[in-house]
């Protein structure tokens, strides 16, 4: 049987060309992702907690006591607390029925009830705060200005003792400003040799408080040594420090 060949159809518009097949386009092969870039990727992970702008803020409270008829207006800050905590820590502190959700300022009132030889560590493992390492120089600052030296040289002690301490410049400064106030002069030059030690540059503000104390003692010739360590060492000092040095120089 034989088999005829169909004629081509012709295109309406033009009779003189045929119709042409089109063709698809081939969907884009999916990009080949090699061992190298697969080890690359990094995961961002965004953390919704933000630490709370008031906790350093200073709130002025106003305290009567109607039995003895006095009153006092007292400065507290808050600090971070238990909820600005990591949830690790949080979960310590819940299980633990001893342990206390303080202000920084009602631990340095309970601190400052004390006498220097009781349990000051007792009160300060109570505190929840003390897993934040931003609480530390400002726990600080409040019992050094409270003046207490004995107690000042516990807090500072155990806060060495922790884990998460770290040694700051601003602390090693209030605590050799405290000896000075109190003519301890060789224990505010061993902070300044002991905060070197834990890798802490002594800044204008060091020299000048080590310098104070030496001025205090009347030891001039040591306030001449430690200017002249500030200036070998090309400490940016302020003009304290040239003032206090020149008042010394006048007392020779």
């Amino acid at each position: 049987m034989a088999t005829t060949a169909l004629p081509t159809p012709l295109n309406p518009r033009n009779d003189q060309k045929p119709y042409t097949s089109l063709r698809h386009p081939k969907p884009p092969s999916p990009a080949r992702t090699s061992k190298s870039s697969i080890g690359r990727r990094r995961t961002l992970i965004a953390c919704s907690k933000r630490e709370r702008h008031d906790a350093w803020k200073k709130k002025k409270v106003g305290l009567v006591d109607y039995d003895e008829g006095t009153h006092r207006v007292a400065t507290q800050v808050s600090g971070l607390r238990r909820d600005d905590l990591p949830k690790r820590f949080r979960l310590r502190v819940d299980d633990d029925r001893f342990q206390r959700d303080w202000k920084i300022s009602e631990v340095v009132d309970q601190i400052l009830k004390l006498k220097h030889w009781e349990d000051v560590e007792g009160v300060l493992n109570r505190w929840a705060g003390r897993f934040a390492r931003k609480n530390f120089p400002v726990l600080i600052r409040e019992i050094t200005k409270a003046g207490s030296l004995e107690h000042s040289v516990q807090v500072f002690n155990w806060m060495k003792n922790q884990k998460n301490y770290c040694a700051r410049n601003d602390i090693y400064n209030m605590m050799i400003r405290l000896h000075a106030r109190h003519n301890r002069t060789d224990q505010a030059r061993g902070l300044f040799f002991e905060m070197q030690e834990w890798r802490c540059k002594p800044d204008a503000e060091t020299y000048n408080a080590l310098i104070n104390a030496h001025g205090r003692a009347h030891q001039w010739r040591w306030a001449m040594n430690i200017m002249d360590d500030m200036l070998r060492a090309a400490v940016d000092s302020s003009k304290s420090v040239y003032i206090q040095q020149s008042d010394q120089c006048l007392r020779i």
